[in-house]
């Protein structure tokens, strides 16, 4: 455990404290290795397995059996959705807790959090106690109670007094376990009985004041004295939401363009399905898998060519895979559905395919006219001289299946462009596809190039006669 004093967050709006702050996460990652288990005597009583869609343990248990997993429905119920969890700098939360004070110019707020996060790319898990006074008198004692304790602080000379404590992970890889020894617990608070009642399935919700109860000194409020404010609430907004039983859960993987094909020529795409449910020992998250089925209009034209899915019962982490062959007859465009029904709340496994046929002219000029030049640089401003003595230097990126490029420099004149080249030659490509530094630098080009605005051709293509899309750039030859 470490506790922080620091003004650097103060002044925050409300809702909005971010927890992973830079001085925090350096505190965090200087204490790791003396945070790896949870002290003796922790607040909370458990931790559950690593959730695979979130990196993150599924949930984390109070003294009381409350079990809360990850908030991510978003507002009202969740200060944090699904994306934002995502790294490297996403956070979201098991419990929250948050109160609010106000007297003339003096705020105060009492912000507790049983958080996920990430730190240097990995994710972790802490518990956080913290109270920050803003407007306060420099120098000023204030007494701050609340349902974990109670404390002290003093306002340092820019009006700001705060407290900050967290205990858990320093550093990844992550102990979830050292999460438990937080001073949040060993109830965590949730909504009293009162009205309105709390969302199905949630403790409370992220937007709204309530009364609650679970402080393990019986104070279920925030109160906070001293120079300028003696003020308390017993309304704070509770955010958590309950954990079910575990369920299965999968990913589906794998692209369903078969691109363009001719007639008899097969083409086999993969897909891969991942077992995605939060692991059980007792088998409640195994995704069953019935059967994988071809269906569509031109269904016919596919066929299931491999396939480790089908009747299986996959536990959490285990994939299978399917393939499919697209053996097309007639030129026109393919389209059907593969699906594999499962365990998963009566969700099905699908993906979508499409291919299209075309004669082998076709798909040669189409291969073809997918051939382009990317990134063509030079420089467009240049001297005679200068020309004279290296010639025209080039960059680009040589697409994959060029065998040749063609080059041809034409003259400008009152914006037009004369047809007849100044120059042209076809030079061969290294033999990958990438970047391509070439200098045009013939004898015949240099002495060609007088001053004068002129436009440069590049074309790559797979023969003199079969080219592709031409990428053009303007260069300017000065006399000096």
């Amino acid at each position: 455990m470490f506790s922080m004093r620091s003004p650097r967050t103060a002044g925050r709006k409300p809702g909005g404290l971010r927890s992973l702050k830079i001085a925090t996460l350096t505190a965090l990652a200087a204490v790791a290795a003396g945070a790896l288990a949870a002290p003796a005597g922790a607040s909370l009583s458990a931790v559950g397995p690593v959730n695979p869609r979130t990196g993150f343990p599924d949930w984390y248990q109070d003294g009381t059996g409350l079990k809360l997993s990850l908030c991510l429905d978003g507002l009202p119920v969740c200060s944090s959705g699904a994306a934002d969890i995502a790294p490297p700098d996403g956070e979201a939360f098991w419990w929250r807790a948050q109160g609010d004070l106000a007297q003339g110019t003096i705020t105060a707020k009492m912000a507790f959090a049983q958080e996920a996060a990430w730190l240097n790319g990995g994710p972790i898990s802490f518990g956080r106690i913290r109270v920050t006074i803003t407007g306060a008198r420099p120098g000023g004692v204030y007494s701050v109670r609340h349902p974990y304790g109670s404390m002290s602080i003093t306002a340092d000379a820019s009006g700001v007094a705060k407290s900050t404590t967290d205990v858990g992970c320093g550093a990844p890889p992550c102990n979830w376990a050292a999460a438990l020894g937080t001073g949040l617990g060993p109830a965590l608070l949730h909504w009293d009985a009162s009205a309105p009642a709390p969302p199905a399935g949630y403790i409370g919700d992220a937007a709204t004041p309530h009364k609650v109860v679970g402080s393990p000194i019986g104070f279920n409020a925030f109160s906070v004295s001293g120079p300028g404010i003696a003020q308390s609430t017993n309304l704070l907004t509770v955010e958590g939401k309950l954990a079910g039983p575990p369920t299965p859960d999968f990913d589906v993987t794998g692209s369903g363009d078969f691109g363009t094909t001719t007639p008899g020529a097969p083409v086999q795409r993969t897909f891969t399905i991942t077992s995605m449910g939060v692991p059980d020992a007792l088998g409640r998250s195994n995704l069953g898998l019935a059967p994988a089925a071809l269906a569509g209009p031109q269904a016919g034209a596919f066929s299931i060519v491999g396939d480790s899915c089908s009747g299986q019962v996959l536990p959490s982490g285990q994939a299978c895979q399917v393939t499919v062959q697209l053996t097309p007859g007639a030129q026109g465009s393919y389209g059907a559905t593969l699906g594999l029904a499962t365990s998963a709340g009566g969700r099905v496994a699908a993906a979508s395919l499409g291919g299209s046929v075309v004669t082998p002219a076709v798909a040669a000029a189409s291969a073809r006219s997918r051939l382009t030049i990317r990134k063509l640089r030079t420089t467009h401003r240049m001297s005679r001289a200068r020309v004279l003595r290296r010639g025209i230097r080039l960059t680009m990126r040589v697409p994959a299946g060029a065998e040749i490029v063609k080059f041809s420099v034409l003259r400008v004149r009152n914006g037009k462009v004369n047809r007849k080249p100044v120059w042209l030659a076809y030079r061969v490509p290294p033999s990958r596809a990438g970047v391509w530094r070439v200098t045009l630098d013939s004898r015949a080009l240099r002495q060609r190039l007088k001053p004068g605005l002129y436009q440069l051709n590049v074309t790559p293509g797979v023969s003199k006669k079969e080219l592709g899309q031409t990428s053009t750039t303007r260069i300017r030859i000065t006399r000096r």
